[in-house]
């Protein structure tokens, strides 16, 4: 049977859950704008064995936490002093969030804080710069990518620049200022070296591009 949450039905068999997520870009956005950034701020990553039915582990993890999408229901419980549980699944893994406060069965599991240690997945960080949810490119990756960018910067102009678009198909804000530093540091030596600079405009956007393309191996 489809289970209610504060009057919000979520589809027929087959539909796509409030909880679930089909893209990286999605989860993504989901984690950091959905929730980190309204307090959401302690969290921990399990991973679903790929022979388990992960419905039927969605269904138990949504009871166990007392997993609620309804506001009305999460304020009353802030306001409680009680922390609120929201789960997202992207594929077979899964990302339990919770604010401050108490909570019985997430307090009793090993969680860490998006404050202290930024969340890492698939090549991406999400934590807290300035006291603001920010989704980077992750260190490792991004040094790889400037890496590769610093040996190919002197090369064929068309070359250079279908590279730093296909660095990642994401436009959070984080992101995209990382971007702009490549570009600036790869147009700083084709200037030294006399050659033509790249022009490209890298904007904050909020689309979910799907899958990121990987620009460095």
């Amino acid at each position: 049977m489809q289970r209610v949450w504060c009057g919000e039905v979520r589809g027929v068999m087959g539909a796509m859950h409030k909880y679930q997520v089909n893209s990286l870009g999605g989860f993504l956005r989901k984690v950091a704008i959905d929730y980190l950034r309204y307090g959401y701020t302690r969290y921990a990553v399990r991973t679903i064995p790929a022979h388990k039915d992960a419905e039927h582990i969605d269904e138990k993890i949504l009871r166990a936490y007392n997993v609620t999408f309804c506001r009305t229901t999460r304020l009353r419980r802030a306001k409680q002093g009680n922390a609120n549980v929201v789960y997202i699944r992207f594929r077979h893994r899964f990302i339990l969030l919770a604010t401050e406060g108490t909570h019985d069965a997430f307090n009793a599991i090993d969680s860490l804080d998006f404050c202290a240690t930024p969340l890492l997945i698939d090549g991406y960080t999400i934590g807290i710069k300035g006291g603001t949810p920010c989704v980077m490119i992750a260190p490792r990756r991004y040094k790889m990518i400037r890496s590769h960018l610093h040996a190919i910067a002197l090369f064929n102009e068309a070359r250079v620049t279908d590279y730093l678009r296909n660095i990642s198909p994401f436009s959070f804000p984080g992101i995209v200022r990382q971007k702009r530093r490549l570009l600036r540091e790869v147009n700083r030596k084709r200037k030294r070296a006399g050659l033509s600079t790249i022009k490209i405009e890298f904007r904050f956007t909020k689309k979910d591009a799907g899958a990121p393309k990987i620009a460095a191996h």
